[in-house]
């Protein structure tokens, strides 16, 4: 909290915003209640792979942060991929492994995808990727909902309204916040037809590949622009909970494992082999590499064919 307060100079009130998404004229929510946990491949289609790994070679000066957003990547998804412990300290001449392979999450033709536990958005296009971008989502005390959605507004420079919930939780008073640098909107907003659920820019970047905002989706200032030229009013999107996700790729068998933010699978190297089975391959798959990978959690897709 700090080390926010520092960075952005505002003290308490700016923290209160920047942890806040929610758009003009918001009523008071209620923390969302944990919902039953959907099938993880919510599309028909056979899980597919999309990008290539790439790799990047720490410079003097380089910060995580700054070389992941130049790249389009949370820093927080940098450091999982590389196993990095303090994502602060990244030593200069390093390579780095880029997480920009991906196993696609549940598919629409055209729209939006957003998978929670790996803090990505999908925009698709014709059946392929237009575009991937991280994204921030809510708190595991104000999560965001899971669910299909249709997009409801788009709105450029958007006010923004403190919830009186929030107000009252903070024992501050309600603010409102106009279009500009204050504004934990940022510039652009785009509406959903889920409950108090916006995809918007921020102006606290450093949030992006996190789990802190209170249900909305927050993206880097530049991804947010781009997304609302993309999308219109009445495009469908799918919100999912997929921290695993598997895939046959020729003849290699590949898992990806993120984080359980919300808790909702327990037993993520059983989910995995639900999907494997599904799929006809599970007696393919070497359970010890299963198992690193599900103890690593790196988030990116990793072979666990026996050889």
């Amino acid at each position: 909290m700090h080390e926010l307060t520092d960075a952005y100079g505002r003290g308490r009130r700016l923290l209160v915003l920047a942890l806040t998404a929610f758009f003009a004229l918001v009523f008071p929510v209620s923390p969302q209640p944990v919902v039953p946990l959907p099938p993880l491949v919510s599309s028909t289609r056979v899980p597919s792979v999309a990008g290539e790994l790439q790799t990047y070679t720490v410079a003097p000066g380089d910060a995580l942060y700054e070389l992941a957003r130049r790249q389009g990547l949370a820093y927080l998804a940098v450091a999982r991929a590389n196993g990095i412990a303090d994502p602060n300290v990244v030593r200069v001449g390093r390579t780095l492994i880029l997480p920009t392979r991906y196993i696609l999450p549940a598919f629409l033709e055209k729209g939006v995808v957003v998978n929670i536990p790996e803090y990505r958005l999908y925009l698709f296009r014709g059946g392929t990727v237009r575009a991937v971008y991280p994204a921030a989502v809510g708190l595991p005390t104000w999560q965001t909902p899971i669910g299909s959605f249709t997009v409801t507004c788009r709105v450029q420079n958007p006010a923004w309204y403190m919830p009186p919930d929030l107000a009252r939780r903070e024992n501050v008073k309600r603010e409102v916040v106009a279009p500009g640098p204050d504004n934990p909107l940022g510039d652009f907003w785009i509406g959903t037809s889920l409950k108090h659920t916006g995809l918007h820019s921020t102006n606290c970047p450093m949030t992006v590949g996190r789990a802190l905002s209170h249900g909305c989706l927050r993206l880097y200032p530049e991804h947010a622009k781009a997304l609302f030229w993309e999308v219109t009013v009445g495009e469908a999107g799918e919100i999912v909970y997929e921290p695993v996700k598997v895939a046959v790729d020729g003849d290699d068998l590949l898992v990806e494992i993120h984080p359980d933010v919300y808790g909702l699978v327990p037993d993520l190297a059983h989910a995995a082999e639900e999907r494997f089975r599904a799929l006809g391959v599970w007696d393919k798959v070497d359970f010890k590499r299963l198992l690193q990978a599900v103890a690593e959690a790196r988030g990116i897709p990793v072979t666990v064919r026996a050889k």
